[in-house]
């Protein structure tokens, strides 16, 4: 790595310089979801400048010691191919250590990178987005959603618990507290047994975690965020192993993007129920 380069733990202060790289590729993150992961992870966030300019970043978050997400991977695009994004990972993954187990959801392009540094493909996932001059071709009863309230809170965290297979308790706190119009839930025999939480971007709404039992309520739960965002651009990131509602959605006024493979370093000690387990919060944070 060039002498001029050097890493450090990421600022509050490079939070501005942050966001200008996020927005050069298009990314959806907005400066509170920057916050969020810097004020849970100090040590795991971390920037490389050049002459005080901050030109790569990468952050991890931590679910209770138990599992690391990396995400937030950034390189300026005049300083790439000098071994910035390869040392930054190293340098996080080093940070993390042993005890968890660490994943990343990698575009195609970065998936060969990540390979060379011990990660292997667990499953892929695609972005779906939907404009908010789309129409849906079909109408969901949404009758049983309903908004969840702080009261829902110790069953949403247990049922998420176990389908996630960490715990994701500040992390779901938060969407709430920022979007709290933006989570729902059905409940069949007076349990839970679906909820989605949202998350305002800089560019696109996006619906996810969502942790559902059937088909039904997931559509259900979807459905339910169309009716209360009609006007916004939505997107939502799904795992194929609910490829069965590609044609739901592609009928809601969904498009299919870009593919995302979720990797770890083995072993994988944290496996999630993929038959419950519907939409991702994002790739920053699984």
């Amino acid at each position: 790595m060039d002498s001029e380069l050097f890493i450090r733990e990421m600022q509050l202060k490079d939070l501005e310089a942050a966001m200008r790289l996020k927005t050069v590729e298009g990314w959806n993150q907005t400066e509170a979801d920057w916050q969020l992961i810097l004020a849970d992870n100090p040590h795991l966030c971390l920037v490389v400048l050049a002459a005080d300019e901050v030109v790569g970043t990468v952050c991890a978050y931590s679910y209770q010691d138990k599992l690391a997400w990396i995400g937030m991977m950034l390189v300026d695009r005049n300083y790439r191919r000098r071994g910035i994004s390869k040392r930054l990972m190293r340098e996080v993954i080093q940070r993390i250590g042993h005890k968890q187990t660490i994943k990343l959801d990698a575009t195609p392009a970065g998936q060969k990178v990540y390979e060379h540094l011990g990660f292997l493909k667990e499953y892929s996932l695609f972005r779906w987005v939907r404009s908010k001059e789309a129409v849906s071709a079909n109408e969901m009863e949404t009758e049983k959603v309903q908004e969840v309230s702080p009261a829902d809170f110790p069953e949403i965290i247990s049922y998420d618990h176990k389908v996630f297979g960490a715990d994701r308790t500040q992390l779901l706190r938060h969407l709430f507290e920022r979007l709290p119009n933006g989570a729902f839930l059905i409940k069949e025999g007076g349990k839970i047994v679906g909820y989605i939480f949202c998350r305002l971007g800089s560019k696109f709404l996006q619906l996810g975690p969502m942790i559902s039992s059937t088909d039904i309520a997931a559509k259900a739960l979807i459905a339910r965020v169309l009716e209360a965002f009609e006007g916004h651009n939505l997107v939502l990131d799904l795992g194929v192993h609910h490829a069965n509602l590609y044609p739901w959605l592609e009928s809601c006024g969904f498009a299919k993007q870009r593919e995302l493979i979720r990797m770890y370093i083995p072993p994988n000690k944290v496996k999630e129920e993929l038959a419950n387990y519907y939409l991702i919060t994002g790739p920053e944070l699984g």
